[in-house]
């Protein structure tokens, strides 16, 4: 058996300890996401709301909402790509209320159904910091 020197086992421990604690790091990562994804599914964790992904599909007004894959009857820019939906795409984002736009930061909305009513803004609160939860690592 060889012995080894006390520095090569301090530095041993130390990069067990660093991987330990990138591997739990990267749990507490994903029950966040798992979190905000079931607690931040009908409220906005953010004024901007780009992180929204809930079902209410009808504007402040009570229009209902054109889906985000459809140009009638109003053009959808292509500049909304898939990647600017918390849902994947453009049509898994359904009529649902969204903010693909990332200079808009008022929170979401949705172009509607009414010809004459291109897009209106949706009534979703903001998220009770309480009811929120955040696993720390710390």
């Amino acid at each position: 058996m060889q012995l080894r020197h006390w520095s090569q086992f301090m530095e041993s421990k130390k990069l067990f300890v660093a991987y330990n604690r990138l591997y739990i790091c990267d749990i507490f990562t994903f029950l966040n996401a798992v979190v905000r994804l079931l607690v931040y599914s009908e409220c906005l964790a953010t004024t901007a709301g780009h992180e929204y992904n809930g079902t209410v599909n009808t504007t402040r007004s009570g229009r209902s909402c054109q889906p985000w894959s459809s140009n009638t009857p109003h053009v959808v820019p292509s500049s909304y790509t898939d990647d600017r939906f918390p849902d994947g795409s453009r049509s898994a984002a359904e009529n649902y209320c969204r903010n693909p736009d990332p200079s808009w930061d008022s929170g979401v909305w949705c172009y509607t159904m009414d010809a004459d009513v291109e897009y209106e803004s949706c009534n979703i609160p903001l998220c009770n910091p309480r009811k929120s939860f955040v696993f720390r690592s710390h």
